[in-house]
């Protein structure tokens, strides 16, 4: 059959989201089914077009016999005001439609496309082409704008919040990362039979256990005697990750304990100002790495570190946690208590848990691990051993094509 993949991000860029799409068409492409992937131009997280890139109108590129990668045309939003977000979000939608609509026959059409109206344009092209229609909800939009003051719970969010309600019952399925989404959605009035729970999943054999002392970590002059608290990924508004702040304030006198923040976001400028304020010395930022070296920042790290807002809990999951686990780091979380995050991590007994936006907690986890090796690296074992067994490329794949193929909603359930 012929699918249909629309996403705003896509390799290079390094959004989870866009590596899971690229994935995903790389799979389905070995089973035998045709995949056209239509994206934008590498810009994200930035707004800013990627160097050595030129864009324009469309680019079509044919991989192999059986996947067609179609970038469209988009506004760029450097100045990262709501209303240059929007023109983006509209922009990437109506040309992917035009486009869409030219690109031939689909069977089934899955849609993670920009929020407001991209998730539109795509039920738009799959009922003209007479397709099936995913819509992939990985956060849950207008709430999680709402949760980080982008949209007042106001007229304006109930229309929206309506809008994508009315999308979710006209869809053919529905599919989420997690059970505390598919409640967020099933509250909508949206059926439970008709929302499928597919995790984020990540290459377990690109991502795994690695030497602690490694080129890369030489390479960023960061000693073998400092204890490293990495945070990896974006630095998104429902982080919460400005208490990495507070945290590091609070364990300043520690000089073997180093905050590495490796990532890009809309707030990492914020907490870059705020670091320089404070004058402190044991946190450290750098950007996205390329993709070589993933394996390698992710073993010079000694523990791995998750922060969400208390109002994000049910409607964000941090795709970060996979990479902890495949690199069989203990996590500590700062998320709330019932969110899927806390039980996953307490499921695969692979960390600590501390209230959200409490730093004295988090400073206090962060000093319990640093001082006791043998814990983490029972909490690092356990955390593979659960990556493996339930957030496997294969497993997640087999249920997106039953999914789009029509064969009812499968959900991957955690073990």
């Amino acid at each position: 059959m012929n699918i249909a993949l629309i996403c705003h991000v896509y390799p290079p860029e390094h959004a989870p989201a866009g590596v899971m799409v690229s994935e995903l068409a790389e799979n389905l492409t070995a089973k035998g089914h045709g995949v056209t992937v239509l994206t934008g131009w590498p810009n994200h997280p930035e707004g800013v077009l990627y160097p050595g890139w030129r864009m324009c109108w469309q680019s079509v590129e044919r991989i192999g016999e059986r996947l067609t990668l179609i970038r469209c045309r988009h506004s760029l939003h450097p100045r990262g005001g709501l209303f240059w977000r929007l023109w983006y979000y509209l922009t990437f939608a109506v040309t992917t439609l035009l486009i869409g609509m030219r690109a031939g026959h689909f069977d089934t059409v899955f849609s993670l496309s920009t929020p407001v109206f991209g998730c539109w344009t795509a039920w738009v092209l799959a009922k003209v082409k007479r397709a099936r229609f995913v819509y992939g909800i990985f956060d849950l939009h207008p709430e999680s704008a709402a949760n980080v003051g982008l949209v007042k719970r106001g007229p304006l969010y109930r229309f929206l919040r309506s809008l994508d309600s009315w999308l979710c019952k006209r869809s053919d399925s529905v599919v989420t990362l997690g059970e505390g989404l598919k409640t967020e959605i099933m509250a909508r009035g949206i059926p439970a039979e008709k929302i499928a729970v597919v995790p984020f999943w990540l290459d377990g054999k690109k991502v795994k256990p690695g030497n602690r002392e490694n080129p890369w970590r030489r390479e960023q002059k960061i000693g073998s005697e400092l204890f490293v608290v990495l945070y990896a990924g974006t630095i998104g508004y429902v982080s919460g990750a400005e208490m990495l702040i507070e945290t590091a304030r609070l364990l300043s006198s520690r000089k073997d304990i180093l905050f590495l923040c490796v990532g890009e976001g809309p707030i990492k400028n914020k907490l870059e100002v705020f670091t320089e304020a404070h004058r402190l010395k044991n946190i450290r930022f750098l950007p996205f790495q390329p993709a070589e070296f993933l394996e390698q920042v992710q073993a010079t790290a000694d523990v791995g570190l998750v922060t969400l807002l208390p109002e994000a809990s049910q409607t964000s999951l941090p795709s970060k946690v996979l990479g902890y686990m495949a690199a069989a780091h203990p996590i500590i979380a700062s998320v709330p208590l019932t969110s899927d995050t806390a039980k996953i991590i307490g499921k695969a007994k692979c960390g600590i848990v501390t209230e959200s936006q409490d730093a004295s907690a988090l400073a206090n986890a962060i000093v319990e691990l640093s001082n006791n090796p043998t814990l983490r690296l029972e909490m690092g074992r356990e955390g593979r051993f659960f990556f493996e067994q339930n957030f496997d490329r294969g497993k997640c794949v087999q249920a997106y094509e039953q999914l789009f193929t029509g064969g009812g909603t499968a959900s991957v359930e955690i073990l």
